[in-house]
């Protein structure tokens, strides 16, 4: 199983990619990571059957998320039709957080799979037993 994982540029978010990278690893996936200031050129994902996205928020009461994360998807190409994964940081409105990002996802025509919040290494080991079952 092939898995790429987007992220945003924070050093934050992007310690729980390299997190989840690993535990997928351990899992026996093969995984790229991606990050949203690595260039202005087209990603594809055709390589892949998985694409994850980690991506932290702003704000609680209506939760924003990074405009690097949406233009990140914008120059994705193949999405049409690819299982994903979302996933924010866990922390107050992270739920409303998710659900944005999930909309995103759809709106680029992933069928997103699996979801959820990424905290400690316990929860990221969860969450990449999850997706490998996906693979």
């Amino acid at each position: 199983m092939r898995v790429l994982i987007l992220t945003a540029a924070e050093a934050k978010i992007n310690e729980l990619a390299v997190s989840l990278q690993k535990a997928l690893q351990r899992e026996g996936a093969q995984t790229d990571l991606v990050s949203a200031d690595a260039g202005d050129g087209p990603v594809s994902t055709a390589l892949y059957s998985l694409v994850c996205v980690v991506s932290g928020f702003k704000g609680w009461w209506k939760p924003k998320i990074p405009s690097e994360i949406e233009g990140l998807l914008k120059r994705t190409t193949r999405l049409e039709g690819k299982r994903g994964g979302a996933f924010v940081e866990a922390k107050v409105g992270s739920t409303k957080a998710l659900r944005a990002l999930m909309a995103d996802l759809e709106r680029q025509g992933v069928m997103v799979a699996d979801f959820g919040t990424l905290g400690g290494e316990e929860e990221i080991a969860a969450v990449a037993k999850r997706l490998k079952r996906l693979g």
